[in-house]
């Protein structure tokens, strides 16, 4: 059992949970760990740094964090669970574990649906380094997509930095893994702007509209799959802001509220599961790195974006409120900004 060490204002600090989890460790009961103090807020900017002309950079400045814990929870009560964090070794068989503990795929694809995957895929710099989607765990999700019953599992993104062929290609083996596990590959590069399709979002509090990639709109299952890592504009890169790489002008999210224009894009999106590979995150200097790195070893997945990406937050020392966006789509109805609301499951 860990122990999570809070801010004094945190009203969970004083829980049933973490005073019993306190008192076993001042007892010698359980491993002792440093008290980890949370980082302040991160200012908002632009997303990416200089790395494409005119467009935004993928370089950044390095920030490092403070690590802690996932806080401890588990699942209680019949039925499957609304968010699961699942620890261990093998990042495709935690992606498996977290989705069966939600219930499995079945509770969100159907016979027949057409799917759209999101990972990360814009850095071919190896998997140590943390800024690219684990392949094993975005080729279980389409594996678990197909053993439901969809019928077309696309994975998509649109790669900043690098060709497509280095995205989807042998530098991080993400392609491989999807047509493995019988999914198609829809990559697009940096200068790629003739895809999208101009849409309104009529839910927009900063971003009217955006142009954006048909496939994600027309699909009946869209999911998330994005790499836990530092950002040095957002603060961190979670579920909602990888729908950053579904837009086909990518560049055009700065001309307004940055976190604000996340939110609104995820309104327009409307993921069904978010599935965060955080086996190993990026602490400093992404999202290109190099930075520091840390082997977390878990996966988290949820229905609700905002609810996962509020808890994968901790990993990095930080609460949802360091990172506005996710504030903002608790605010759009998108989710549970407080996580702990929910039914969770340890896996």
């Amino acid at each position: 059992m860990e122990v999570v060490i809070d801010e004094m204002s945190d009203p969970e600090l004083f829980s049933p949970e973490n005073i019993e989890a306190a008192r076993k460790a001042l007892a010698g009961d359980v491993e002792r760990r440093e008290f980890l103090a949370r980082m302040g807020r991160w200012a908002g900017g632009l997303l990416l740094a200089a790395c494409l002309g005119p467009l935004v950079s993928c370089g950044s400045r390095d920030t490092p964090v403070v690590q802690t814990t996932v806080p401890a929870g588990t699942s209680t009560g019949p039925g499957p669970s609304d968010l699961a964090i699942a620890s261990g070794r093998s990042p495709g068989g935690l992606a498996r574990k977290s989705v069966d503990a939600l219930g499995g795929m079945g509770r969100f694809v159907d016979s027949g649906d057409v799917v759209v995957v999101k990972p990360n895929a814009s850095f071919m710099d190896g998997l140590e380094n943390a800024t690219t989607t684990n392949p094993e765990v975005v080729g279980q999700v389409v594996a678990m997509c197909r053993e439901a019953g969809a019928s077309r599992v696309i994975v998509i993104d649109h790669v900043l930095c690098g060709s497509v062929a280095d995205g989807f290609g042998p530098g991080s083996g993400i392609g491989k893994a999807v047509e493995s596990n019988g999914g198609e590959v829809l990559g697009f590069s940096a200068g790629d702007k003739g895809h999208g399709v101009l849409t309104a979002i009529p839910q927009a509090r900063s971003m009217n509209s955006t142009s954006i990639y048909p496939e994600v709109l027309q699909a009946e299952v869209v999911i998330t799959v994005p790499k836990a890592k530092h950002h040095s504009g957002t603060g961190l890169t979670l579920g909602m802001k990888n729908f950053i790489g579904v837009t086909a002008n990518m560049s055009d999210i700065h001309n307004y509220d940055t976190h604000r224009a996340i939110a609104d894009l995820n309104t327009l999106v409307k993921p069904t599961l978010s599935v965060i590979d955080a086996s190993v995150i990026l602490l400093s200097n992404g999202p290109g790195g190099p930075g520091t790195t840390r082997d977390s070893g878990q996966v988290i997945a949820s229905p609700d974006v905002v609810a996962a990406d509020s808890c994968a937050c901790t990993l990095f020392g930080l609460a949802a409120r360091d990172v506005p966006h996710i504030i903002y789509g608790g605010e759009a109805g998108l989710g549970e900004v407080d996580y702990n609301n929910l039914k969770i499951a340890r896996v």
